[in-house]
């Protein structure tokens, strides 16, 4: 069902060590191994960010992001928001994923995007061919079981977009979930989703470049314009520092 598939319609053997094991806590091989997060300080900071930073994006942080998706009870549209927001993926990039996308090299699970710019209307299929492919890994398991739950049981054949809708239908989508869960002080879309997967990368330490590289961005300066939110809560700076 993956790009390692041994037949049709076929479940991928489990790996080994988590069938009927406790999963071990994993060995972080990055320098930043934890970071502690105020959440409720990010969020009333970022009326600050949008309105004193140019060009700003508007964003969610994690716990908001979570909400949405909580609060989504459809299964192919929780499976959308979860995408864009665990790959940074843009809309019109989910919306173009087949079964043969997901590669399971039995290692790591991921999926390999095509990298679209967002115009109106589905890909064409000259724009699919000549984009340029990222691999995102997906490191959550449960969400790597649903995607291969919803694979296993939508039965698509290997030429078949998982997600046969256009952007506008998502969009129309998010619009009526966030109403339904009390509105937003801004205009959130799917695009949304990729600002804040950048940024949630971001304040978790996560360098630039590979940020960049993941979000398919030609040029790092493209990606700089998030490190806005780290950088505005710059009190501390002042700590100890008297004026009067």
């Amino acid at each position: 069902m993956v790009q390692k598939h041994p037949g049709e319609n076929e479940f991928p053997p489990a790996r080994p060590q988590r069938l009927f094991h406790p999963v071990e806590a994993p060995v972080v091989a990055f320098p930043i191994q934890s970071v502690t997060i105020d959440w409720d300080r990010l969020v009333a900071k970022r009326p600050t960010v949008l309105n004193t930073i140019d060009a700003m994006p508007v964003y969610l942080l994690k716990p908001e992001i979570l909400r949405l998706i909580d609060a989504e009870k459809h299964p192919t549209f929780r499976l959308i928001l979860d995408l864009m927001w665990t790959t940074g993926a843009r809309v019109s990039e989910v919306l173009a994923l087949r079964q043969t996308s997901f590669i399971d090299d039995g290692y790591d699970f991921g999926v390999i995007l095509k990298t679209l710019k967002q115009r109106p209307g589905r890909p064409t299929r000259v724009a699919l061919q000549r984009s340029p492919k990222r691999y995102i890994p997906i490191v959550d398991h449960a969400l790597e079981d649903r995607i291969q739950s919803y694979l296993y049981a939508g039965h698509f054949k290997k030429t078949d977009r998982i997600f046969p809708m256009c952007r506008q239908t998502v969009n129309r989508h998010i619009h009526a979930l966030v109403e339904r869960v009390g509105g937003a002080p801004f205009a959130i879309s799917a695009h949304t989703f990729r600002h804040s997967f950048a940024i949630h990368l971001l304040l978790h330490g996560r360098p630039l470049k590979y940020v960049s590289q993941l979000l398919g961005h030609k040029s790092v300066d493209s990606t700089e314009i998030y490190t806005n939110v780290l950088t505005v809560d710059g009190t501390h700076f002042l700590d100890g520092v008297d004026f009067h």
